[in-house]
């Protein structure tokens, strides 16, 4: 049996701490949007206090 393979992808996202609330519900969205698709939330790095970068995985179909 094969391993898995997956492709990966990264999208910004920005939280202003003055609209904190808005931007959890964008940030919602785009994983229910990203998921319709079949991405799955892998990890997330901080860049700087209102900068992160959100990573996501799907199986490769082989």
């Amino acid at each position: 049996m094969a391993d898995q393979q997956y492709e990966y992808r990264v999208e910004p996202a920005f939280l202003s701490p003055t609209e904190l609330r808005n931007e959890q519900y964008k940030l919602q969205d785009l994983l229910n949007e990203l998921a319709e698709d079949g991405w799955v939330y892998d990890d997330i790095a901080i860049v700087d206090p209102s900068s992160l970068l959100v990573f996501f995985k799907r199986p490769v179909e082989s």
